[in-house]
């Protein structure tokens, strides 16, 4: 095996979990003799990818690696993964797409995409409305606390800020969320559609949007629903696994 194929597995142990390498442990890992991981170890931080600590002679991500992580970021931010997930749901089952944040008690709709269903049901972007009454809303404060949730939807209007429902109902909304970390419902303001929708976040850049699937109640019996709130669980999963957040992966 060549040096920089053994420089790639020794990159490749650095995690969350293990954030310091130290030379034994490598050479345990690896199965390598001390003095190539001793040497390769030391490459790597002059090429900035380590870093080396001198009180213990660990080994840490170095700035390198953090500027390469940041170009990855920035082709593939959080919006842009939704938007692909989003594009692939309307492929796939022919309904309405959409994608878009919380910003106080509002709904904000960051995309929309129509399907080839003859009967839509597409907002406009930056179209606002009452969080709890949307199903991207829901799914997005389901990742607050009960008290962090209403808080924020009762610094609003009264009007339709919470769908109607009582303290008691929307924390039992929320909680079936969390357990699931899917958010279906039918709509609360326009009769016969139903949403299918889940939430995704980017920690590293404190960013939680929610996406969705809306359809015609009628156009999608028991066992088409249940396909879809599977697809919008795989495509968050993917997302989650990418911008490593915790209510994804975990």
């Amino acid at each position: 095996m060549s040096s920089l194929e053994n420089g790639l597995r020794i990159l490749a142990l650095v995690s969350e979990e293990r954030p310091v390498l130290r030379v034994g442990e490598v050479c345990r890992e690896l199965d390598l003799p001390k003095a190539s991981v001793s040497r390769l170890l030391k490459t790597l931080a002059e090429a900035g990818l380590l870093e080396r600590e001198d009180r213990d002679q660990s080994y840490a991500a170095g700035g390198k690696a953090l500027e390469l992580a940041s170009c990855y970021l920035a082709r593939h931010s959080l919006l842009d993964l939704v938007k692909e997930a989003v594009d692939d749901l309307v492929r796939e089952f022919g309904f309405t797409g959409h994608a878009g944040i919380v910003a106080g008690h509002e709904r904000v709709l960051l995309a929309a995409q129509q399907g080839s269903y003859a009967l839509q049901h597409t907002g406009s972007i930056a179209e606002r409305k009452p969080a709890f009454d949307s199903i991207i809303g829901r799914a997005i404060l389901a990742r607050l606390n009960d008290a962090q949730a209403l808080a924020q939807l009762k610094a609003g209007s009264d009007r339709g800020v919470l769908g109607g429902m009582s303290d008691a109902q929307v924390k039992a909304e929320l909680a079936e969320i969390r357990r699931t970390r899917i958010a279906r419902s039918s709509s609360l303001i326009t009769p016969g559609i139903s949403s299918i929708g889940a939430a995704v976040a980017d920690p590293g850049r404190n960013e939680i949007m929610g996406f969705c699937l809306s359809f015609p109640t009628i156009a999608a019996d028991a066992a088409t629903q249940d396909r879809i709130a599977a697809s919008v669980m795989h495509h968050a999963k993917a997302i989650g696994a990418r911008m490593r957040d915790p209510v994804w992966t975990s």
